[in-house]
């Protein structure tokens, strides 16, 4: 079904698609990081299977299946669609070396990146793979540095602290690693929650996981993402809050300069017509 679900998709966005893949407890499991990446590498075999074979034939620790059809879930994209993954244990980094795309962070300082990324790289490596990388941040930016930092002050000018930490204690992933990584960056901080120029903290006292947005002028936000680019990585995901009103002040101010291009066409995924899939232009049996 989750295959199937995922080549609809895919035709529907006729190759735009991308899936990132979450290795966190189900609602009301605990159950212990091995075993959940174990899971998640399964689910990832199986996926592939189902893109690139005619019957899913799989025995493993969690999940077996003997000669189911892969009858229609063939993907629009050539071998499925790029996948995306972030952890920091060595069962993480070890899946994403194995079967992902790419390696997707949380801000953190430049030199902690670096060092992220050069641990999946080694793992990679052994598979005679190559990642591409991602960062996954929030977005403030404004005319001024002066005008993005009052806007950073305001939206958690009225923060209660006991209350941002319930919120964050209810998220699924709230005792995971890279949570942890996101809270002692807000302890290594100075007083206005920066953890280095433009990164600011201040936003993961309200939520778990992603906690920190690069904040400051046009110029200053297109200095700190061509930073990121020249350390190697080219997947982006931006938000913000409110999401409509900052996604207008990023689309007003730095979309517009930036050099933007389709990792699954880089990759070579998507095909110039329609695929002869059951879903597309094939016959569905």
């Amino acid at each position: 079904m989750l295959a199937r679900t995922i080549a609809t998709l895919d035709h529907m966005l006729k190759g735009r698609l991308t899936v990132n893949i979450i290795s966190s407890d189900f609602p009301g499991e605990k159950a212990p990081s091995p075993y959940r990446y174990q899971r998640s590498r399964e689910v990832v075999e199986i996926l592939k299977q189902a893109w690139t074979q005619d019957e899913i034939t799989y025995k493993g620790e969690v999940y077996n299946f003997e000669g189911l059809t892969t009858d229609p879930a063939r993907p629009y994209q050539i071998g499925g669609p790029l996948l995306y993954f972030g952890g920091y244990s060595p069962d993480a980094l070890e899946l994403c070396g194995q079967h992902c795309d790419v390696y997707l962070m949380w801000p953190e300082t430049k030199d902690m990146l670096a060092q992220r990324m050069t641990a999946v790289n080694a793992v990679a490596e052994k598979y005679d793979r190559t990642l591409d990388y991602g960062l996954r941040v929030h977005m403030i930016v404004r005319d001024t540095e002066a005008e993005a930092q009052e806007y950073a002050d305001y939206i958690v000018s009225k923060l209660d602290d006991e209350y941002g930490r319930a919120i964050r204690e209810r998220a699924l992933d709230s005792t995971s690693l890279g949570v942890s990584h996101q809270a002692k960056n807000r302890e290594l901080a100075d007083e206005y929650g920066y953890v280095e120029p433009g990164l600011w903290t201040g936003v993961g006292r309200a939520r778990s996981g992603c906690g920190a947005a690069l904040v400051g002028s046009t110029d200053q936000v297109m200095s700190k993402i061509e930073e990121y680019q020249k350390m190697g990585i080219r997947a982006f995901i931006f938000s913000g809050y409110p999401h409509i009103d900052e996604a207008k002040h990023f689309g007003t101010r730095v979309l517009p300069n930036m050099k933007t291009c389709s990792l699954p066409h880089e990759y070579g995924r998507v095909p110039a017509s329609t695929p002869a899939t059951p879903l597309g232009n094939g016959v569905r049996r």
